[in-house]
């Protein structure tokens, strides 16, 4: 099997906890003879009729035989695969063996929580979702060692929509307004992220050039007040930076809990309590603009190798800790990437 490279590329904070492997003190050995395939069932109820569970099951099957794992999917467990994995643990009515893995949520009543010390007790492994499920259920007396997680995973097919920044106000000629600021502005900022509503008189210039800069912009060249009234909360952040006292804009804006970036002037200042960011130059205007798509980048890259293969991948790495298929070092040789799955697991043997 290959590497698990998109796990390596993420930018994810290091697992820092040092260990060391001293063979002789081994209380996990590896079972050294050979095998066939490596044979994953996972048990799920209407695998093709329900929504969330049904696509755990068929995103992990497909993922899973990508990797070159055999898998086969059913209502009942198959005492012939090499391990099991119910979908999910509210579901199970067999007994349950150390070859076994359950996924764990919404844990919120003391029947649930005997049912997975119950589990447990039968040697299978819960892999919550969350660190926080995890350390709730070892402080409710579930077996540590009987307990990871692995967090859940997205398609990664949902892309982010451009912020949209509003303008509704004239452009008048004796430029009160700083209207060529726009295009400033636009030159050092990507069309792929910021796109534009305007509406007032006089801006078709200014909009020609913006758009052959490559944003989208709505142009409303005429004031209508029933457009204003929809066009306003259709906004991320109304924008202005002219140094006439205000824009009324601005304040509809906040009456609408819409975000604004405005000169530090007039009544803009007097709206105690506003949100606002100010800018005056340029420079001021493009470091906002660069700062609230940073924050959205933040939010993009804490879920970036949330993938289904990363969530196939760190199970099948429990699953050969499981087995025994495979020696310590070989499994644990993602230690620096990530901190769920296999690393959430309480292996005694190698922790300091």
């Amino acid at each position: 099997m290959t590497d698990y490279n998109i796990i390596k590329k993420a930018r994810v904070f290091r697992n820092r906890v040092s260990f060391r492997l001293f063979k002789d003190k081994y209380k996990y050995q590896a079972d050294t003879k050979e095998y066939g395939s490596f044979h994953v069932h996972i048990v799920c109820l209407d695998v093709n009729k329900s929504w969330i569970l049904g696509k755990f099951a068929l995103k992990m099957k497909e993922c899973l035989e990508a990797m070159g794992i055999t898998v086969t999917v059913g209502e009942n467990r198959d005492e012939r695969a090499d391990v099991n994995h119910h979908i999910a643990y509210m579901n199970v009515k067999e007994r349950l063996n150390d070859r076994t893995t359950v996924m764990v949520t919404h844990v919120d009543s003391q029947f649930k929580l005997d049912i997975i010390k119950r589990q447990t007790g039968q040697g299978a492994m819960e892999v919550c979702m969350s660190k926080e499920t995890m350390d709730r259920l070892t402080r409710e007396g579930v077996d540590r060692k009987k307990l990871c997680y692995i967090n859940p995973a997205h398609d990664g097919i949902i892309k982010p929509k451009k912020f949209v920044l509003g303008i509704t106000h004239r452009n008048y000629p004796d430029h009160r307004k700083n209207p060529n600021m726009i295009v400033d502005i636009c030159e050092q900022i990507n069309p792929d992220y910021f796109c534009f509503k305007i509406m007032g008189g006089g801006w078709d210039e200014i909009v020609e050039k913006i758009r052959a800069l490559g944003f989208e912009t709505e142009y409303y060249p005429d004031f209508d007040y029933d457009t204003y009234v929809k066009l306003i909360p259709s906004l991320d952040y109304y924008i202005y930076y002219g140094f006439d006292e205000g824009s009324m804009g601005y304040v509809d804006a906040l009456a609408a809990g819409i975000g604004t970036i405005v000169t530090p002037q007039g009544y803009h200042l007097d709206a105690k309590g506003a949100n606002s960011y100010y800018g005056e130059t340029v420079r001021d205007f493009v470091n906002i603009l660069d700062q609230i798509l940073y924050e959205r980048e933040k939010n993009i890259a804490s879920v970036a190798d949330w993938t289904w293969e990363a969530y196939a991948y760190k199970h099948l790495e429990i699953w050969h800790y499981l087995t025994k298929r495979k020696e310590l070092g070989e499994i644990l040789k993602n230690r620096s990437h990530y901190m769920d799955g296999i690393f959430s697991v309480l292996i005694q043997d190698i922790r300091v």
